[in-house]
């Protein structure tokens, strides 16, 4: 059987390794943004750090899909659809979810204006998520680019704390560690919301538009 142990989940030790490289009152803040998570956990508030609803939508994403995420008002990310409807045969979880990326670009408005997607500086990890976020409203697709064979070449995959192995999205075994990675396993309804909500905490520039 296994067992999950924290000292040897790559997830949780790169995070850890980026925490202790930042700033010391970026770590504050950090800190503190943490703790008033924790609290509106407690509380079952987590509706006041959700991503903001944009538009509901019953679409059915495909591969290539690009949508916006929006954290605050007048802010959207770009994201784009790499694998629709997953087939994984090994997580029932994960069979039918969709494989995504999260751009650090952005724009004022849900359209396609400021899309230019940077595959060597994501906003978050790449992830797999279920299609309630775009049924819920929290993604909103607003074009659609074919996947390149550049794209189809990423050097990706996601990471099992549980077995210590990397995975693709249909479960394939990989042999290395892939040049980016994130989480094996669906993100919940806050997991986006809240890894993007804490890159704004580190960076809030991010949130920032050039005049």
């Amino acid at each position: 059987m296994w067992k999950y142990d924290p000292n040897k989940d790559k997830y949780a030790m790169r995070w850890q390794k980026r925490y202790e490289s930042l700033p010391e009152d970026v770590r504050r803040r950090l800190d503190e943004w943490n703790e008033v998570i924790s609290q509106l956990d407690r509380e079952n508030r987590t509706e006041e750090y959700q991503l903001r609803v944009i538009k509901r939508s019953r679409v059915e994403p495909k591969a290539g899909d690009v949508f916006v995420l929006s954290p605050r008002e007048g802010l959207y990310f770009y994201g784009k659809v790499m694998v629709a409807k997953i087939k994984n045969e090994d997580d029932s979880f994960i069979n039918g979810a969709y494989s995504v990326f999260i751009f650090k670009c952005k724009s004022r408005k849900p359209d396609m204006s400021g899309y230019k997607p940077d595959y060597n500086n994501l906003l978050i990890p790449p992830a797999i998520v279920p299609r309630w976020y775009w049924t819920s409203g929290r993604f909103y697709n607003v074009g659609h680019e074919e996947i390149t064979e550049e794209e189809k070449r990423l050097d990706y995959g996601f990471y099992d704390g549980i077995t210590n192995v990397f995975y693709k999205e249909d479960g394939t075994i990989l042999k290395r560690e892939p040049k980016i990675w994130g989480s094996y396993g669906i993100k919940t309804y806050i997991g986006i919301a809240y890894l993007v909500q804490r890159e704004l905490v580190i960076d809030p520039s991010l949130a920032e538009f050039d005049e």
